[in-house]
């Protein structure tokens, strides 16, 4: 049964981005994409009710139309695409949730910054809400992301089975990368045991049969006060080994708990350079 990705979109530039990464991705694994768009219309009680059933259906009507040229626009792209395309009146996270739910997606992917303007920063405002609380996984992007690949694959661990989990549910929805490569980051004046490392590097190929799991530290063994800013420091990390992705579970435990806060989470969602795989644990 082909799997279908949830692509929620404010029509911004961030949202188009995003869009054409899950439109590279269902390329490569054949899935079909189902674009949505949430709108509030404006409503006043001094309007009456006859001008306020005239703004929603322009809203109706505005979204519908910016909705139509999305889809022809990735169309035109990825010729062969299969899109469908669904606009609703409601609140972005209860709709996706509940879309999610209903309709059974594996994957929701979504860019992190929305359109300038009040009433359109719909998608960065509600990015981390929908990271933190949806059913099932969601890819954050970047604004100007990669080509999509995943040759090589980052996995943020602390040696936690949700690790595992979290990359088993990336294999699951997709395919095996051809590299894990883990960063585990810790504690100033904590002690940095290696062969911890590489006794988990060995587990999660025994567990996964990804056949090239990195337990080099080298690139990550700086030592990381949690007062730094946590988002740079790991997306410095990533590049610096050349990651297409990073896989990060919510786990909550121990200094993971401080790095993983609400706050920190919300500062990764919102300061992307490579896409991300958000798994709740």
């Amino acid at each position: 049964m082909s799997k279908t990705v949830l692509v929620p979109t404010d029509f911004s530039d961030n949202a188009a981005a995003a869009a054409r990464y899950a439109a590279q991705m269902a390329r490569h694994f054949g899935w079909s994409i189902h674009l949505l768009h949430l709108y509030t219309p404006f409503s006043t009680a001094f309007g009456g009710e006859e001008l306020n059933r005239e703004a929603q259906e322009l809203a109706a009507n505005e979204a519908e139309s910016n909705m139509t040229a999305a889809a022809a626009d990735l169309e035109e792209e990825f010729s062969g695409a299969v899109i469908t395309t669904d606009c609703k009146q409601g609140v972005m996270s209860d709709v996706v949730y509940r879309t999610a739910r209903e309709a059974k997606n594996n994957l929701i992917v979504m860019g992190t910054k929305g359109a300038s303007g009040l009433k359109h920063a719909v998608l960065g405002s509600n990015t981390f809400e929908i990271i933190k609380n949806s059913p099932i996984p969601v890819l954050a992007v970047p604004e100007t992301p990669p080509a999509f690949q995943q040759r090589n694959v980052g996995l943020l661990t602390n040696f936690q089975p949700s690790e595992i989990e979290a990359l088993e549910a990336f294999i699951t929805i997709g395919e095996a990368p051809q590299q894990v490569t883990l960063i585990h980051l810790f504690e100033k004046g904590a002690n940095k045991d290696e062969k911890d490392l590489a006794d988990w590097a060995k587990h999660i190929q025994d567990r996964t049969a990804i056949s090239r799991v990195l337990d080099n530290t080298a690139p990550f063994s700086d030592r990381m006060d949690v007062k730094e800013d946590f988002p740079e420091h790991v997306f410095r990390l990533a590049q610096s080994d050349g990651m297409d992705l990073l896989i990060v579970s919510r786990e909550r435990k121990g200094f993971f708990d401080k790095l993983f806060s609400g706050d920190r989470v919300k500062a990764m969602a919102h300061q992307l350079e490579i896409p991300v795989f958000f798994h709740n644990a």
